[in-house]
């Protein structure tokens, strides 16, 4: 894979990961808000949702990591 190319997917999943951080953050506030007519199911599948979308944030921002690992190795 180019340098370029590599490049490209870092910031890529960098942009990923903070779109899922900001998308968590407002589904975290809106099942922590209290008493908005949720009921508790729908509360628990706003938690499972926000676990999925920080888990998703977590796996891009190692995945940029890597390629930036790599465009370093690239470099020398």
């Amino acid at each position: 894979m180019d340098k370029k190319r590599m490049k490209s997917l870092k910031e890529d999943y960098k942009h990923f990961a903070f779109t899922l951080l900001a998308v968590s953050t407002f589904l975290y506030i809106g099942a922590v808000l209290p008493d908005q007519g949720l009921s508790l199911a729908q509360k628990s599948i706003m938690m499972i949702t926000d676990c999925l979308f920080l888990t998703g944030a977590f796996f891009c921002v190692n995945r940029s990591l890597i390629y930036k690992k790599r465009i370093e190795q690239a470099d020398e």
